[in-house]
C-alpha cells in the first residue's frame, strides 16, 4: 500500500507545475504541522509514520533524526532544525488520507475555482471534501496528477 501512496505523491509532483506542488505542500504544512515542536510531538510523528507506512519511505537520515529527537523533553528552538523537521512532518502527513485530501483539494481549488479562491482556501472542510472526491474518482478521470 505504501508503494502505491509513494507513487501517487510522486505523480502529483510530476503532473503539476513545481510551483503549484510546492504551494500545496506549504498549505498542508501550514494546516497540519504544529508550530511548537517537542519530543512528544516527534514521538507522535514517529508513530504516525510507522502506522501509515511512511517510515519505510523516509530517508535514513530523517529516520535517525526522528529517533534521536523523540526523547528530547524541551521545546526545540533551532530554526534550521525546525525547518528540517517541518519537511519530514509534511512527508509523513502526505501519507495520510487527510494530508493527501488537503493537498489535492488545494490543487483542485486553485485549478478550477480561481474566482473564489480566497474564500475556498479558508474553508478547510470544503478542501477536504474536494480532495476526497478527487481521490475517489477513477484514475483516468483524474486530470491533475
Amino acid at each position: 500500500m505504501s508503494v502505491l501512496v509513494a507513487s501517487l505523491v510522486e505523480r502529483a509532483g510530476e503532473g503539476l507545475s513545481s510551483g503549484l506542488a510546492l504551494r500545496a505542500r506549504e498549505f498542508v504544512a501550514e494546516l497540519l504541522v504544529p508550530k511548537i515542536v517537542t519530543g512528544a510531538v516527534v514521538e507522535k510523528y514517529v508513530r504516525k509514520a510507522i502506522r501509515t507506512g511512511a517510515w519505510r519511505v523516509l530517508k535514513q537520515e530523517s529516520r535517525a533524526l526522528l529517533l534521536a529527537l523523540r526523547k528530547w523533553k524541551n521545546v526545540l528552538k533551532s530554526p534550521v532544525l525546525l525547518s528540517i523537521l517541518r519537511e519530514i512532518f509534511v512527508e509523513v502527513e502526505l501519507y495520510t488520507l487527510r494530508g493527501r485530501a488537503l493537498f489535492y483539494g488545494f490543487v483542485v481549488a486553485v485549478k478550477s475555482h480561481f474566482e473564489k479562491l480566497a474564500e475556498i482556501l479558508r474553508d478547510v472542510p470544503r478542501l477536504l471534501t474536494l480532495g476526497i472526491f478527487y481521490l475517489n474518482s477513477p484514475l483516468h478521470y483524474r486530470i491533475y496528477g
